[in-house]
């Protein structure tokens, strides 16, 4: 990402820094300014951006009077497009404070993250995002499928996992410690994707894990390995959600099905993994899990599970309500991405950070 902290971008009456440069005052006040609904100390503190690198997270700073004007994420990662890395840089936190609309801002702020060999993309952003991100070129939004699934306890004595020639291996990772073991499984699979033909989607291999698992240091992740003869070929990972994070839970434990990876079409494994998933949450004591996916055939896999998803009457409406959208930039590498052959699950921007 371009270094503002090397060299502050100054213009039109705005400086744009590193969010963590910032005094955190000045941050508490553009919190309360922009998410009023919410204590703005515990917005800022949870904020993702906080424990990672500093070029992930930019402000502008109003000249005049110091004030926090604008803050835009930009969660970093590696996408493969036909079988080539690319970086690639997710847009969150994108907010713009009252008063300061109209000076351009938040077009200052996105281009901060751009550059020619990147892939610019959005996953779960507001209406007025979308809006902003379509003047500017952007494709889209299109919609996610996001799932819920009630009362997993019951749901897993219903289906139990046919394993056949498939070996399930389970691991638990925390800030703290990445096993061995899983993160060889992770390469491995990340490399088999990479050589057949996938849809576009983030790298996810064990690097990814660490960094992920660093700036929420506190979660501790459930991982279930699908091997066949002892090569690893998908993976499906669940924590719990964060107490007071979905309204909806209120303080009931609830569980985030983050991420569910298959490699080709092995719907063997992909039945297994979702099933073997449901079967996590419900020993995690949640009450109901949530999943996003774009990819057809995992929405349908845990449709057939139980899910409830969009198409179901009066809830549907609900969910579809809250799908997370996602965009892209048509230049670069993101040239040629076509909306349904772009894999996507919560693990892809920050909302397993947020939940």
């Amino acid at each position: 990402m371009n270094d503002v902290g090397a060299e502050p971008s100054r213009t039109g009456g705005y400086t744009l820094v590193p969010a963590r440069s910032v005094d955190e005052a000045a941050l508490v006040a553009f919190a309360s300014a922009v998410w009023p609904d919410r204590e703005p100390h515990e917005r800022i503190r949870a904020s993702w951006w906080r424990y990672a690198e500093p070029e992930c997270a930019v402000v502008a700073l109003h000249d005049a009077t110091g004030a926090v004007a604008g803050l835009c994420g930009g969660r970093p990662s590696q996408w493969v497009i036909d079988g080539r890395p690319h970086p690639a840089v997710a847009i969150t936190d994108w907010y713009v404070a009252p008063g300061h609309a109209g000076k351009l801002i938040g077009r200052r702020l996105v281009r901060q993250f751009q550059a020619p060999d990147r892939v610019m993309y959005a996953f779960s952003i507001s209406d007025m995002a979308v809006a902003y991100l379509r003047a500017l070129g952007w494709q889209g939004p299109f919609p996610s499928t996001f799932m819920a699934l009630p009362f997993p306890r019951l749901v897993r004595l219903l289906h139990r996992a046919g394993r056949g020639d498939l070996a399930l291996d389970e691991h638990v990772a925390t800030g703290r410690e990445l096993p061995g073991a899983l993160a060889s499984a992770l390469d491995r699979i990340e490399q088999r994707r990479s050589l057949g033909r996938e849809p576009a989607h983030m790298r996810r291999g064990a690097d990814e894990w660490c960094w992920r698992l660093r700036i929420r240091a506190e979660r501790t992740y459930r991982f279930c390995v699908a091997s066949r003869a002892g090569e690893p070929v998908g993976y499906a990972a669940v924590r719990r959600s964060t107490p007071g994070r979905i309204r909806q839970l209120g303080k009931r434990d609830g569980a985030l099905l983050t991420d569910l990876v298959v490699a080709g079409d092995d719907r063997h494994a992909l039945r297994a993994l979702a099933t073997r998933a449901v079967a996590m949450a419900a020993e995690l004591g949640a009450v109901a899990v949530f999943a996003a996916t774009t990819t057809p055939s995992h929405a349908a896999m845990l449709a057939r599970l139980g899910f409830l998803s969009p198409s179901w009457p009066l809830v549907g409406k609900y969910l579809g309500r809250r799908a997370p959208p996602f965009m892209w930039l048509p230049r670069g590498p993101g040239a040629g991405l076509a909306a349904d052959a772009m894999a996507l699950t919560l693990a892809d921007a920050t909302i397993d950070f947020d939940l």
